[in-house]
């Protein structure tokens, strides 16, 4: 779970801005989302059904770009809408096992508290990809408030788009970027109540969690006296 936390981490705040501004640090971006992948499947899918579909997930957006492109003649266009896609259920599924981890019955540890930061960040992420397939079969359905033309190269747009899903989740609102489309205000509503009730549902279960254990721990200690 550390790990995953890590490579998220270094993904959301440092590889993506830099990839927006440096195209040729793209790769590094994509190397990132791979190795999360990659870990996630280790780490998370012990049942072997979940286990394929992760790494058939993950082995489509390895090859899919190039098999699409050159072996099967997509374009580029439909072709990056199909890996979006495979990106966002693949993230929706280890997200789900990681919430399963983190909320589920047992001792509240650091690892815990660790996987639900993870949850938080990889929602943001989730939000992030919708903004993007939203804005790529919708031009236009999310702008710049200043009116300048939003982030045209596919780094920039990322960036900008995380960017926004970040400011939205933690409901910082600069104004900065507004959704104009009505499923784009849609789910940015969506995700700014997500925010909300995220820290206070955790704190709830966390509390639930520490007081069941205790409990536990009490009458076992007094059946034995």
């Amino acid at each position: 779970m550390t790990a995953l936390l890590i490579v998220q981490v270094v993904t959301l705040f440092i590889a993506i801005p830099l990839s927006g501004q440096h195209p040729a640090l793209h790769v590094v971006l994509d190397a990132g989302h791979l190795v999360f992948a990659a870990v996630s499947v280790a780490v998370l899918a012990h049942n072997r059904m979940t286990q394929g579909i992760l790494l058939a997930a993950l082995a489509l957006l390895a090859v899919g770009p190039i098999v699409g492109e050159h072996a099967m003649g997509i374009g580029a266009t439909p072709m990056h809408a199909v890996i979006a896609l495979t990106a966002f259920v693949f993230n929706a599924m280890v997200t789900a096992l990681i919430a399963r981890h983190a909320f589920g019955p047992g001792r509240v540890t650091a690892h815990r508290l660790r996987g639900a930061v993870l949850v938080y960040l990889n929602v943001a992420s989730l939000f992030a990809i919708a903004y993007a397939l939203i804005d790529a079969h919708a031009p236009g359905g999310i702008v710049m408030a200043d009116g300048h033309v939003f982030a045209a190269g596919p780094g920039e747009r990322t960036a900008a788009l995380t960017y926004f899903s970040l400011t939205t989740i933690t409901t910082s609102g600069y104004g900065d970027i507004v959704p104009v489309h009505p499923l784009a205000r849609s789910l940015a509503n969506l995700e700014s109540v997500f925010g909300h009730l995220f820290p206070a549902t955790l704190l709830a279960r966390l509390v639930a969690l520490h007081l069941a254990h205790s409990d536990g721990s009490d009458g076992k200690g007094d059946a034995g006296a």
